[in-house]
């Protein structure tokens, strides 16, 4: 703090700066913040109007309209690899009859809104960075416009930092916020781990022995609370644990990019994605992203930087342990077993609860002048500060990217195709769609998963039944993608049945009709004669202020093209 002999040597310029900021902080009562929360609102309305919801929300969608709760919570979970609490939240509506893209809109409203409103009305940061951060690119457009269960794990960390440091007076409250955040996502159920050790060695460490240490831990409400999280958690690991035929568990621990890339990467690149660089920007699972290796090298200094400011700023709150404990976690569980783009943003969220501690833990005990040197400190303060407006400015200038490109193109084609479909009278007659198909040397197709579909799904969500041909063996309340990989005996039963139903009436791309009519083997010439392209559709996947583009056709089987075609 400026003494008033400080302040007044200062220039005009800084003198004018220094009582706007002052004014800024301390003024207003909490007008700036109901404004910002307003703001936030009315700005995410917009641009969610713009949006198409794509494969991710229209899966949960349609699990949660046509699956059975059964299976929501015994069945599903297994492949999908999310707790059921999203599924068991979305069906309320999608049950009802409610309308795909209004409800998954406004309930992103909702759930980010109440975010938004704790991190507004309760974050100890300075006013400028609260009303700063609402509108950053993972808590406005990742959170806000694209509609995913990560928006539960937010508020669950937000809660988790709001009762820290109140854990031992009332620690059902903490433990209901690790709860949410256990229910909410896989990588919640890692960080809520995580922060819950870091609770159990912190007690250790305030106890003057182990006997002590055991009497205290085996009694009274925060016993109860801390058991409860445990079977909590147990029970959300055994639902999610992937079964023998899940899709996502036949990666297995191998791929194009080595165990050791991955963890390097996770240690150090994602800390720099998720603030202020852009190293992974492939559309593909970790072990299977391509990466620009000059890009990698910067992305792993910004993050070692990063460590080394968390680490001088964890010993000075205390709180070392409580982020490399957890992110350590985080790191190995993804390094090793999954993780893909749009996951940075889960790392995004533990950052702001650690900082969220960490800045309150120095507001409530203040360290004393001589436990470092005055001019270290002097030093420290512009350099952190000009970090964090470094990083906010660039999470802005990617906000304003993503909402540019989400009002100038489209994020998916599904909701153009399912009109051209209904009015063309092809929805009945139903549509093919590629697939994902493997095939020895030989030829010999030994994983023909013609459900395993991405555009099926999206297109799927406009329609109150299945109207892919491929998908689930036709079944028309079997909409979404089960991620089972079949048996030899169920592929040639379904290429069987597929085959018996002949030239599909329309098809999205040129699907793989060469595996199911085996006398076709040039599939481009297939098409050209017995096909018409009638459409041709675009989409832009946002990632940051770039996209990844894809084009799309629409073939009509030619009895069915119209003339005027």
């Amino acid at each position: 703090m400026k003494t008033e002999t400080e302040v007044t040597t200062l220039p005009a310029w800084k003198r004018r700066l220094c009582a706007g900021y002052r004014k800024l902080e301390t003024g207003g009562r909490l007008f700036p913040e109901f404004a910002a929360l307003l703001v936030y609102l009315l700005l995410l309305s917009v641009f969610l109007c713009f949006h198409e919801p794509w494969y991710d929300e229209a899966q949960a969608w349609l699990i949660a309209r046509d699956g059975s709760f059964r299976e929501m919570f015994f069945v599903i979970p297994h492949y999908e690899g999310h707790p059921p609490l999203w599924f068991l939240l979305l069906s309320v509506f999608a049950k009802a009859g409610a309308d795909f893209e209004l409800t998954v809109k406004l309930l992103s409203l909702v759930i980010n809104g109440l975010a938004v409103a704790i991190l507004l009305l309760k974050a100890p940061f300075p006013r400028i960075v609260r009303l700063v951060l609402p509108f950053t690119y993972f808590l406005f457009y990742q959170h806000g416009v694209i509609c995913r269960p990560y928006s539960l794990l937010l508020v669950g960390f937000l809660l988790a930092a709001c009762f820290w440091h109140d854990r031992e007076e009332k620690p059902f409250r903490f433990a209901l916020a690790l709860l949410l955040m256990c229910a909410s996502s896989a990588y919640g159920i890692i960080f809520a781990g995580g922060i819950a050790i870091v609770w159990l060695i912190e007690l250790r460490t305030a106890s003057p022995s182990w006997g002590s240490y055991f009497r205290s831990l085996f009694r009274g409400r925060r016993f109860a609370a801390m058991l409860t999280l445990l079977l909590f958690a147990l029970t959300q690991i055994a639902l999610i644990l992937p079964r023998s035929d899940t899709f996502a568990a036949s990666y297995g621990l191998n791929g194009d990019n080595s165990v050791w890339f991955r963890l390097l990467y996770m240690v150090f690149g994602a800390l720099a994605d998720a603030t202020c660089f852009s190293a992974y920007e492939s559309y593909d699972e970790l072990r299977y992203a391509t990466f620009s290796m000059p890009k990698v090298v910067v992305g792993c200094v910004i993050g070692f930087l990063l460590l080394v400011v968390i680490y001088l700023c964890g010993r000075r709150g205390k709180k070392r342990l409580l982020f490399f404990l957890p992110f350590a976690l985080f790191a190995l569980f993804s390094g090793v077993v999954y993780f893909y783009l749009q996951h940075i943003d889960v790392l995004l969220q533990f950052l702001l609860f650690w900082c969220w501690v960490c800045r309150k833990e120095l507001l409530l005990h203040p360290p004393a002048p001589e436990e470092a040197p005055s001019r270290l400190r002097a030093v420290s303060k512009p350099v952190l500060a000009v970090g964090i407006g470094v990083c906010l400015a660039v999470s802005l200038f990617w906000t304003v990217a993503a909402c540019r490109n989400e009002a100038l193109y489209p994020y998916g084609f599904s909701d153009a195709l399912a009109a051209y479909l209904e009015e063309n009278g092809l929805a009945e007659q139903g549509i093919m769609v590629r697939w994902k198909v493997d095939q020895d040397a030989d030829g010999t197709i030994w994983d023909n998963n013609t459900a395993q579909t991405v555009n099926g799904v999206a297109l799927n969500a406009y329609f109150e039944e299945n109207i892919v041909l491929n998908m689930n063996g036709g079944d028309p309340c079997m909409p979404y993608v089960t991620h089972r990989i079949p048996s030899r005996e169920e592929v040639a039963a379904e290429l069987e049945r597929l085959r018996e139903l002949g030239l599909p009436a329309a098809a999205l791309d040129k699907v793989q009709l060469d595996v199911i009519f085996s006398e076709f083997s040039a599939r481009d010439a297939y098409f050209d004669a017995y096909y018409t392209e009638v459409l041709t559709l675009s989409e832009y996947h946002l990632w940051k202020d770039g996209w990844q583009f894809s084009e799309h056709h629409l073939y009509v089987r030619n009895d069915l093209v119209s003339p005027n075609k």
